[in-house]
Formats: C-alpha cells, sequence, structure tokens
C-alpha cells in the first residue's frame, strides 16, 4: 500500500482533535437543556433525544472526516504493466571547430556561441536522438546518436577549436560524415544541423548535395557570424592572447560569415539557412521544425502503473456521514409524530 499524496496524512492526527471537540459541545449542550428541567420532559417536546446521541454523532462525523482524509491522500495498491511507445527522430549536431570560430562578432565568440546554441537543443529534445559531428578541414564523429542528453552535453561542453585534427573548413566533410552514418532505413527521420561561421576553405561538392537529395536528408545551418566580420584572435599555449592572425603581407585578416553556400546547401537538401543574430534565441525555429518533423517509433517500454484505491475510503467516509444524516431525521421524525 502507498499514497499518491500522501503528505495529506498528517491531516488525520486532527481527526481524534475534532472528535474530542464534538464530544465536548455535545457534552456541554447536554448540560444546558439538563439544566431547564426534567429530561424526560424534555424529550417529549424536543426534536432530538437529548442523551447518548451526541457521542454516537461526534463517532459518525469523525470516522466519515477519516476516511475521506484516506480518500483524498490517494491510496494505491497493486500495479499493472503499462506499454509506452517512445517516438523522435535522428539529429546530427555538426560544429564547425576552424580557428575563425575564435572571432568576437558574436558574443561571446562563435565557437562558445555554437555550443550554447547545440546545448539548449539537446536540452530540448523529448525521444529524439541526438549525435555530435565535430569538423574543421576534416570531419569526425564525438558521439554517436544517443538519447543520452547528459552525455552529448558533457561531450559539447568540453570542445574548442583545439580540438580539430586538421586546418581550414570544409563543409562538405561532415554532410559525407552524417551520410556515412544515417541507414537507408533511418532517412526520412534524419536531419543535419550545421553550426558554422560559413567559410569554405573546400571546394563544392555536387556528389554529397545529390546524395542528399536522392536520400530526403534535410540540412539545416545556423551561421555563427557576422557579415561585417571580425579579426581572428590567436593565443599562445597559457591561452593568453597574442595577436591576430594577418594575411602574408601582414594585413589582419578579416573572418565574415560565408552565407552564400550555406544558403545553396540548405536549398538543395530542403533545409533553411538561419543567420545568426546578437540574442541567443537562434535555435527555437529550428526546436519548432523538429517538433513538427515526422517521428518514428524508436522503442516500447513498460512502466509499472499503481492501480487506484480511493474508493474503498471514499466510499465508507461517505456512508458515515449518510447514517450520521439519518439516523438525525429518523429521530426527529420519531419526537415529532
Amino acid at each position: 500500500m502507498r499514497f499518491s499524496e500522501p503528505t495529506l496524512l498528517y491531516f488525520l492526527v486532527f481527526v481524534p482533535l475534532l472528535y474530542l471537540l464534538l464530544l465536548g459541545l455535545g457534552k456541554l449542550r447536554f448540560r444546558e437543556r439538563e439544566r431547564l428541567g426534567n429530561l424526560d420532559m424534555l424529550n417529549r417536546f424536543s426534536s432530538r433525544e437529548v442523551r447518548g446521541y451526541f457521542g454516537r454523532d461526534s463517532l459518525f462525523i469523525s470516522l466519515g472526516v477519516l476516511f475521506l482524509i484516506l480518500a483524498l491522500a490517494g491510496p494505491q495498491a497493486g500495479t499493472r504493466l503499462e506499454p509506452v511507445k517512445i517516438t523522435g527522430s535522428d539529429i546530427y549536431i555538426a560544429i564547425d571547430l576552424s580557428r575563425s570560430m575564435r572571432a568576437e562578432d558574436i558574443r561571446p565568440n562563435r565557437i562558445e556561441r555554437a555550443k550554447i546554441d547545440a546545448i539548449e537543443l539537446v536540452k530540448s529534445l523529448q525521444g529524439d536522438r541526438v549525435g555530435l559531428i565535430l569538423f574543421a578541414g576534416d570531419a569526425f564523429v564525438q558521439c554517436p546518436l544517443t538519447t543520452d542528453y547528459d552525455a552529448v552535453i558533457t561531450f559539447l561542453k568540453s570542445i574548442d577549436t583545439d580540438t580539430a585534427v586538421s586546418s581550414g573548413t570544409s563543409l562538405f566533410s561532415p554532410l559525407e560524415v552524417a551520410l556515412s552514418a544515417i541507414t537507408p532505413e533511418e532517412e526520412k527521420y534524419s536531419i543535419v544541423l550545421l553550426l558554422t561561421d560559413g567559410e569554405n576553405t573546400g571546394e563544392v561538392n555536387d556528389r554529397v548535395l545529390r546524395q542528399l537529395q536522392q536520400r530526403n536528408i534535410k540540412v539545416f545551418s545556423i551561421g555563427i557570424a557576422t557579415k561585417d566580420g571580425a579579426p581572428i584572435p590567436l593565443f599562445d599555449e597559457t591561452g593568453r592572447r597574442t595577436g591576430y592572425k594577418k594575411d602574408t603581407s601582414g594585413k589582419v585578416v578579416i573572418s565574415r560569415l560565408g552565407d552564400d553556400q550555406l544558403t545553396e546547401i540548405a536549398r538543395r537538401t530542403n533545409g533553411y539557412f538561419i543567420e545568426a543574430g546578437r540574442g541567443l534565441n537562434d535555435i527555437g525555429k529550428f526546436i519548432a521544425t523538429v517538433n513538427e518533423m515526422k517521428k518514428r517509433e524508436i522503442e516500447t517500454k513498460r512502466y509499472s502503473v499503481y492501480e487506484e484505491r480511493f474508493q474503498v475510503p471514499l466510499g465508507l467516509g461517505i456512508l458515515f456521514l449518510i447514517v450520521f444524516a439519518l439516523t438525525s431525521v429518523k429521530t426527529k421524525r420519531k419526537v415529532t409524530q
């Protein structure tokens, strides 16, 4: 036996106090009537017998209240197995780790903003599987598809631009990795989200775009940069800033949003491109898209559900109150006839 609202059981301590209070009030009324004269004579003209009934009425009311409190506390006993279907989509989050993601035109900087958006997305998921792809010149799967959101968030918090194993930026390397990871059975439920500044040092890969089209895998992009751009800071081994990246002529390089290819990728895969704003709500539109997507049944789990047993104490509580009401009416009719 268990209770769904066990805190309500504390009110049971007031039941004995209620009984004693009602009993005291009954005795007080009895003594007041007794002072008026002979009780036998008073009972002939009274609508209610004076002797004995206050004790019985106090008991019936108190028992009725006791069982009603037990019913409100939600007694439960026994269990039944109830199947619950878990549905969801597959989402690969691809994060750009190139050196240009250190630029600070998006606060606090591009890579940190990408991590904030990715963590916000993962926290909003319910049943969807999520995987993590990191890329710069090359790409690799940092975390395979999983519903262990805490693990994904731990990976996201630990990454920075030093995680990249090669320089440059290839927007198509994470898409190739996603194509290899997604099975034919998962295609219609899979999407890829690119979090990048869009600067592509590699070539446009039409073959990858055609495969994405053929397999109906949508690619969405959030451009984590501005068109005005910003210089790329450089740091030493201790993390101290030493200056900004310069070209061969000694001029500071300004990294800007490369939205042309991101827009083209989104257009050809039926996704969309969003330019990151200066607020922290870039991911909201994508979350809405995920929620609207067609879901597949991932698994069915069975949960133990307790059977409600409030009916018994509720019935007893009502019964005692009805008995109290009927005995009171019956006494009155007997005396007035």
